[in-house]
This record gives C-alpha cells, structure tokens and sequence, in this order.
C-alpha cells in the first residue's frame, strides 16, 4: 500500500515528512524488487549451466579420441551455452605427435602462465594480455574475458581455457565448483586418451 499511497498536501516551499518516508520506503521497495529480479536470473542461469554440464560429462566419457574431447567440449560450451571459445592447451609431456602442434606448450610456458595468472590461486578469471591470448587460443579475435583452469595438479598437464567477448562474463570472485570438476574429469580422460611421451 505505501509503495502506491500518493498525500497531497497544500503546503507550498514545505517538505512533507510523511511524503518523504513514504518516498525512502518506495525507492526501497523498487530497489528490493529489482534484486530479487537479478537473482532470479542468476538462479535461472546456474540452472542452465548444471543442465548443460550435466548432460555434457557422460558424453565426454563416452569419447575415443582427443579429437572427440575438443569436440565435445566446444558444442557443449559454446553452442549451448554461448561461451565465445574453448582451448585445451597439454603439457609436452604428452606424445603430441598425432595432434597438431599448436595444442602443446613448453613447460616454461606453463610455468609463465601458472606463476603469472595462478599464482597459489586453484583458477584465474579475468582478462589477459594479448600474448598470453596468443599462445592459449588459436584465435584471439573478440575475446574479452576468460577461464583459465589448471589440468592436473599445478598444471602438470597444461590447461583448460574458455573466452568470452564478455568482459564481465568471466571475473574474480565467480564460483568455479562446476568448471573446476569438469577438469578433473579432462584431466583423468587426456590420460586416458593422448599417450604420455614415455608410453611412445
């Protein structure tokens, strides 16, 4: 009833006090309502994810092939959920021969990466420098924000990279619970499916 009460009065040059309590109580009342607004689609967002993610880690179990990995990954992150791209860039402990060579990096380059965006942080999310772009994505047109996740522990086996041409869409602070088992689940399937360079 308050948000919607209107008391004229006929005092001229005067301010109502109960006009402006009235007036407080309805920029709070708007202001309640649209944050109840913005975690509604939060909530309806995160849903989306889980059901995306859901469906997505079966069938990254049921793939044969590296080849089958990427591919999986991109229809389900990027076609699904509109993420810009994503990369898996290995450690060359991999035998990467079979792959091309733009999916292997150095151990000082992970090592650059991990001291410079993880430092003892468990992933990054932000933006990057146009080189470290460079050597994590194919492509670095109109990517404005990313997910850097490590695979193995202290990126052993290198990392999991998704971009957005969203500044805002990847920033500290964000929950990593679901990206942070889907690596483990890409770290366990790499072993699985890209021999390790002993194993050649």
């Amino acid at each position: 009833l308050i948000k919607h009460l209107r008391l004229p009065h006929k005092e001229k040059g005067a301010v109502s006090l109960v006009e402006l309590q009235v007036q407080r109580l309805r920029d709070k009342v708007l202001s309640l309502e649209q944050e109840i607004t913005d975690l509604m689609s939060v909530a309806i967002l995160n849903e989306r994810i889980y059901h995306v993610y859901v469906d997505l880690l079966p069938d990254l179990m049921a793939g044969d092939s590296f080849a089958e990995l990427q591919h999986r990954l991109s229809r389900a992150l990027v076609d699904d959920l509109g993420v810009e791209r994503v990369s898996l860039r290995l450690s060359q402990q991999f035998n990467l021969d079979e792959l091309s060579p733009e999916y292997g990096l150095e151990k000082e380059q992970i090592e650059r990466v991990r001291v410079t965006r993880l430092s003892q942080q468990p992933h990054y999310f932000g933006r990057m420098t146009k080189g470290e772009l460079e050597l994590l994505f194919d492509n670095t047109d109109d990517i404005a924000s990313v997910a850097l996740m490590p695979l193995g522990n202290n990126a052993e086996l290198g990392f999991f990279v998704a971009a957005s041409r969203d500044a805002d869409h990847y920033v500290a602070g964000m929950d990593s619970l679901l990206l942070t088992q889907l690596c483990q689940v890409i770290s366990s399937l790499l072993l699985r499916l890209v021999p390790l360079q002993s194993e050649a």
